[in-house]
């Protein structure tokens, strides 16, 4: 078990190169190992604590400066933060080290192609046609990390690797052991709507049908067996993270599956469970008759 000292674990970089999805992936080890983690998403965080802020370069030194402050409370009472933060120019990573010199960089580094390749949140394609401005990459300024403590290289890299890169920081400070798996499970690539959710047909994003109970516990039964249950769906990370964490949604990654180097959009598994799944019988003929008439098991075409 590691020892009960806070820390600041500070993740850089643009928008899209990966700094949520580590921050999700560092959290799940370090609670597996009974540690206190919060997790402080600057784009949450700007909602809740600094909405009166904008993204001019005086309003993000300012968000940083908020995110530091609490940041450091946390990590005083024993908690392990971990900070999401593009915080784009180097005096803003200035101030967060004369705040909190111990604090562990983390330069979540993917080129700005591959960012605007995944475009999470659409920021680069609204950029490009000119609808937003102040986009860091685009045309606000990003300076990387002269001297990072750790470098995450997240366009080459599995999530599996740069998580193990974070800890061996955490372990250098700590003088701790802690390893990650590296046998790979049986996997479970499951659907969110029409398995895990009851779906009736798309609302938008944020909209959920409930959690279907049957499901839920099948996924327990088979992650106490040890296998590894990856979400598979067409939604978003952001848009269902909460959303799994509340229902208490039994998963340990969404549309990825880092056991695998796998450079295309489809996690590698050992059975994809899904509502409008159809398995090949090895005759096309015999299964024309089923696609031509499918329906899922709710009725839905």
């Amino acid at each position: 078990m590691l020892t009960r000292h806070g820390h600041v674990i500070w993740f850089t970089g643009l928008s899209g190169s990966g700094k949520s999805t580590l921050c999700a992936s560092t959290a799940v080890l370090l609670a597996a190992q009974m540690r206190p983690v919060q997790i402080l998403d600057a784009d949450k965080v700007r909602e809740e604590l600094c909405s009166d802020l904008g993204f001019s370069l005086d309003d993000r030194f300012e968000n940083v400066r908020r995110l530091t402050y609490v940041a450091k409370l946390l990590a005083q009472n024993g908690i392990v933060v971990l900070v999401a933060a593009i915080s784009p120019l180097n005096t803003m990573r200035e101030m967060v080290r004369s705040t909190i010199p111990d604090v562990i960089d983390i330069f979540v580094d993917a080129p700005l192609a591959a960012c605007e390749f995944r475009d999470p949140k659409g920021l680069y394609r609204r950029a490009r046609k000119g609808l937003i401005t102040q986009v860091t990459g685009i045309d606000s300024p990003f300076e990387p990390p002269s001297n990072p403590t750790v470098t995450c290289h997240t366009a080459i890299e599995s999530i599996a690797e740069s998580t193990q890169k974070v800890f061996a920081a955490l372990e250098s400070r700590e003088g701790i052991s802690v390893s990650i798996p590296s046998s790979r499970r049986k996997t479970l690539a499951v659907d969110f709507d029409g398995v895990i959710a009851d779906y009736t047909g798309w609302k938008g994003e944020g909209v959920h049908g409930l959690p279907r109970r049957d499901v839920l516990e099948a996924l327990a039964a088979l992650q106490r067996e040890g296998w590894k249950i990856v979400i598979h769906t067409t939604r978003s990370e952001t848009d269902i993270r909460n959303y799994l964490i509340n229902h208490k949604v039994p998963y340990d990654e969404i549309n990825r599956n880092s056991d695998y180097r796998n450079l295309g959009d489809k996690p590698v598994a050992t059975i994809y469970w899904d509502d409008r799944a159809l398995r090949y019988s090895g005759d096309a003929t015999r299964d024309l008759r089923t696609i031509r008439q499918f329906a899922t098991w709710s009725g839905r075409e």
